[in-house]
């Protein structure tokens, strides 16, 4: 169950991007869904306790769950197999977000508009740049 979670979570992460060509699997969002589906399975032992009778069964969940929501803590922090493409990557996720949200806000303000519209323009420019520095890598390697 917590590994289809873990699918459904992951897909559901990139439904918040701007383009489907922004849309790339990135070892953040790998080790944020992690963490999410570490914790939903502690939740569930806490809060649905009848649904694993087994205690030795609960103990192994809630011990591997806490490890792997702490390493994937660290490899969100630290940052864990993220070197040039992989930032690139999740960078372009992280942007087209605030594409997205720059876009489809209800903003009334002219002064907030113009802010807005200067951060769209801004992250496809970066966008753009990322991706042929990506490409780039790619090709070199």
């Amino acid at each position: 169950m917590l590994a289809i979670s873990f699918v459904l979570m992951f897909a559901i992460i990139f439904l918040n991007a701007d383009s489907v060509e922004h849309i790339y699997i990135n070892m953040t969002r790998i080790y944020m869904t992690l963490m999410m589906i570490a914790a939903m399975a502690l939740l569930m032992l806490l809060m649905i306790t009848m649904m694993y009778p087994d205690k030795k069964k609960n103990i192994v969940i809630t011990v591997s769950s806490f490890i792997v929501l702490l390493l994937a803590f660290a490899g969100v922090h630290i940052k864990v197999g993220v070197a040039d493409i992989q930032y690139m990557i999740g960078m372009i996720s992280h942007q087209s977000i605030a594409i997205m949200t720059s876009q489809n806000a209800h903003i009334t303000d002219p002064r907030v508009r113009k802010l807005a519209d200067g951060i769209i323009a801004a992250q496809k420019k970066e966008i753009a740049k990322m991706k042929a520095l990506i490409n780039s890598l790619q090709q070199n390697h």
